[in-house]
């Protein structure tokens, strides 16, 4: 019977260690996606910030362009420089972005910090 006893204890302390053991799995499961989609919206709030101040600024030059050599020539100058900007975005898409999103998740989600 006293070993019956101790069985049964011993099947309990299991469960209950392996329920703390997914517990666990989904509190850092938890903790890393939020983190990564914090993160995520904070570059997104950036590029948004960025691109509206760039969008004013070409607003601003074309204007000035415009009025400085003719109406037409200003706009194909700034179209150029916009175009040029985004051949070069193709070019490097996946060092600048993938690369940068990898580095990330495996920051996020191997956290060896506070372990």
């Amino acid at each position: 019977m006293d070993k019956d006893s101790s069985l049964g204890v011993l099947g309990k302390d299991a469960r209950d260690i392996v329920n703390l053991a997914v517990d666990e799995v989904k509190l850092k499961t938890t903790r890393g996606l939020s983190t990564a989609l914090s993160q995520i919206l904070a570059y997104l709030v950036i590029i948004c910030t960025v691109f509206l101040v760039l969008g004013l600024l070409s607003l601003a030059l074309l204007q000035w362009l415009n009025g400085l050599l003719g109406a037409p020539w200003g706009t194909l100058i700034i179209a150029g420089v916009f175009l040029l900007v985004l051949v070069f975005l193709l070019m490097n898409r996946q060092k600048m972005f993938r690369d940068l999103f990898v580095k990330l998740f495996i920051d996020v989600f191997y956290d060896t910090d506070d372990e």
